[in-house]
């Protein structure tokens, strides 16, 4: 009897032996994987200290509820955001751009660049594509409802450069307007220009 009580103290958190597919000390052992708080990369230590650091630039003060509720986060207020001139394109020349290609869906896109322009825009990018670096949207893609049209103009860093996917790249942009949620966007190289930091 004392001995099975043993056995019970000695499980591990979370293991069920009547659905388990592995042993108890494999459990154990992945469970402790999964807890276990990976040591973040230089590029991770990077993004993790650059957001912390502009919450705490907008942030004005915590506000705790006095009923328990969750405490109210004040954030300034940031400048309003480039005024799109977007307009939706007339149904007249959408259907004549549908006429010469039927394939497109909604007669939405531009034109693909070519593998040799790909490879001279991530020549010239080589100079000045890192991570922190201050760039701006210059162009977009289409959009059917004019989003990413929107978006050109504004400013942020450069978040993260993938290996595999090298005509694109992930913008952290600088918060605009009563913006309070942290804005990733991932453009396409050639339409972002590097900037000197005007923060």
């Amino acid at each position: 009897m004392s001995g099975d009580a043993d056995q019970r103290g000695r499980t591990v958190t979370g293991y069920n032996p009547k659905i388990a597919t592995v042993s108890e000390a494999e459990f154990a052992e992945l469970m402790a994987l999964a807890r276990a708080q990976p040591r973040l990369t230089p590029d991770g230590q990077w993004r993790h200290d650059y957001h912390a650091a502009m919450i705490a630039r907008r942030t004005i003060g915590v506000q705790p509820d006095l009923f328990g509720a969750k405490p109210i986060i004040h954030m300034h207020r940031t400048r309003p955001g480039p005024v799109s001139d977007w307009q939706p394109e007339p149904v007249e020349a959408k259907l004549d751009r549908l006429a010469r290609d039927p394939h497109a869906a909604f007669g939405i896109g531009r034109p693909a660049m070519s593998d040799e322009e790909k490879v001279a825009m991530i020549r010239a990018a080589a100079n000045w594509l890192r991570l922190g670096q201050r760039v701006r949207l210059i162009g977009s893609s289409a959009s059917i409802d004019g989003q990413f049209e929107r978006r050109v103009g504004r400013v942020g860093v450069v978040w993260r450069i993938s290996r595999t996917i090298t005509d694109y790249v992930h913008i952290y942009l600088d918060p605009v307007g009563a913006e309070r949620a942290e804005k990733i966007i991932f453009v396409e190289l050639r339409d972002v220009e590097p900037i000197e930091d005007e923060q």
